[in-house]
């Protein structure tokens, strides 16, 4: 309690000054440091000739590309220099206000000597820091920059696929938390988590009472007032559990000069954060293409069977399958996911291990159902006959054919482009090379966790859903490239993408996410995406 009354103290005293200086970094870091890292990823992996950083292509940048890895990795080391920068400097001003002695002049001093006195334990101890901060900052407060981040969605989605991962991230996080602990006191660490619940509570009440104004047909004005004020809030409320943490009663005492530049960050920060919000609540809905992953709808068959695929068709009426495909021993093409099929067929072999002909004498076992093992051929025959796109996703593997891609597009590539089917790889090689064998085919690059801008080689992207935003999708757009988001499962992801605009949605419930698409169209209003812009966790839905 008396750390709150000393904190509210503080608050009436600087707490515009703090907000127009946190703000005034949060600034930089949204529209210049973001940007500009995201400039610099991208034109290293150019060099590289590989567009995106992705789980899948680490492995092909370590052994064909180390100097370009090496500066990457320099590059991370400098993203994280900057956010503890960022942290520290933010927090020097926020000294000098309370203290009633902030200059530009002391303050720049007071940086410099702070990172002097830092030394190299003090900067690794801002690595913990960060990571057990990030994830309660983004939930609690919504500021532009924290929205665009999206580390909550991101760690949430990584960590819930598998239990070991789960168990390891709850394992890495208590690490950090013990090492911040030692590093701060349990008596900080308790003190700075008790103010961000607070003034997070305050900032969310902001959020709660602008979607009730907003409730029923408000016009676009009011819900774009409110929008920015939730916006104000929320940096007011990250600014004074940060003037918290740095006010004592010793600090607090003298009378603070008025100053005029934190209007002019204000003044700033709305007008550098209206453009986006107004595109976001006046950008009008398309409906986006449904995609079946692997031909599911939950889990009525086999993936990537025949039989789902027809099933799948006759109740949900994806715009398109989607589906994996193998090069077998025999140089042919077999419909399946798994590099390994023991899980699937209890056959403890590789598709390049066995023919065609061996193959599709295997049977698949998912979910109370089986079915046959079939070739790309009979497949694509299948869908044709039902009138049923496809988006074949050539599964790439260091045994590989060299004459690979060239077979596969001399076979199906004027049927895929008749048929209006697209093809789409995790391997960015195989995606330029088709490219270029077939121009007119539309052919799309698989990434996972990318942080970079979208390549120029490529039709459009398929792009792991939690790390993808609204400012990936615009610059996609710009470049007038496919975007679908995959592989998203739940209706509050999905509402994500829809208000994000991506072009599709790849799931492996596509009734579902009819219901959604329907449900969204029809009750699209400003409190809606109120509602959804503020909504930090939208993979629990």
């Amino acid at each position: 309690m008396q750390a709150l009354k000393l904190n509210l103290m503080s608050v009436r005293r600087v707490g515009l000054a703090g907000f127009g200086l946190v703000a005034s970094l949060d600034l930089v870091a949204t529209w210049l440091l973001t940007p500009l890292l995201r400039l610099v990823t991208t034109f290293l992996l150019a060099q590289a000739a590989i567009p995106f950083v992705s789980v899948d292509n680490v492995v092909t940048l370590l052994t064909t590309h180390p100097l370009i890895v090496c500066t990457l990795l320099v590059e991370v080391c400098v993203v994280l220099a900057l956010l503890g920068l960022q942290v520290l400097v933010a927090f020097s001003g926020l000294r000098l206000l309370v203290a009633g002695r902030f200059s530009f002049a002391g303050w720049l001093a007071a940086c410099r000597q702070q990172v002097v006195n830092l030394g190299w334990r003090g900067a690794l101890a801002w690595v913990p820091l960060l990571i057990v901060a990030m994830p309660i900052a983004t939930l609690l407060f919504r500021t532009p920059l924290l929205v665009n981040i999206k580390a909550d969605a991101f760690i949430l989605d990584y960590l819930t696929r598998r239990p070991s991962l789960m168990i390891g991230g709850v394992l890495i996080y208590a690490a950090c938390l013990f090492i911040v602990v030692r590093w701060l006191s349990w008596g900080r660490v308790k003190r700075a988590l008790g103010l961000a619940l607070w003034w997070g509570a305050w900032s969310w009440l902001v959020n709660g009472v602008v979607v009730l104004v907003n409730h029923g047909n408000a016009p676009t004005w009011l819900a774009l007032s409110g929008l920015l004020i939730a916006q104000v809030a929320a940096e007011l409320a990250l600014s004074a559990t940060a003037l918290g943490l740095v006010a004592t009663p010793q600090k607090t005492a003298g009378p603070h000069q008025w100053r005029p530049w934190w209007l002019l960050i204000l003044v700033v920060f709305v007008f550098a954060a209206m453009p986006s919000d107004w595109t976001y609540l006046t950008t009008k809905l398309t409906a986006p293409l449904t995609v079946a992953h692997r031909g599911v709808d939950g889990k009525n068959g086999v993936p990537n069977s025949i039989a789902v695929l027809k099933k799948t068709h006759r109740a949900a009426h994806p715009d398109f399958v989607e589906m994996d495909v193998h090069e077998t021993a025999d140089h042919q093409f077999v419909v399946v996911h798994d590099e390994n099929l023991k899980q699937l067929t209890g056959v403890d072999k590789a598709p390049h291990q066995l023919t065609l002909k061996q193959l599709t004498k295997l049977v698949g076992k998912q979910d109370g159902y089986r079915a046959k093992l079939v070739s790309f051929d009979d497949y694509l025959a299948a869908a044709e006959q039902i009138h049923q796109r496809l988006i074949i996703e050539l599964k790439a593997t260091p045994h590989d054919s060299k004459g690979l891609l060239a077979r596969f597009n001399q076979r199906y590539g004027a049927r895929l482009i008749k048929d209006g089917d697209m093809v789409h790889s995790l391997d960015y090689a195989y995606v330029a090379k088709l490219h270029r064998l077939n121009p007119k085919l539309t052919v799309l690059y698989c990434m996972a966790y990318n942080f970079t801008n979208p390549a120029r080689e490529a039709d459009g992207v398929t792009a792991e859903y939690s790390t993808l935003n609204h400012r990936f999708i615009d610059a996609a757009h710009q470049g007038h490239q496919l975007v679908m988001a995959w592989t998203v499962n739940n209706a509050g992801a999905m509402k994500q993408a829809l208000f994000d605009h991506a072009d599709g949605v790849i799931t492996d419930r596509v009734s579902t996410l009819n219901k959604v698409i329907k449900e969204v169209r029809t009750n699209d209003t400003l409190e809606s995406r109120l509602v959804n812009y503020f909504n930090p966790l939208p993979n629990l839905e």
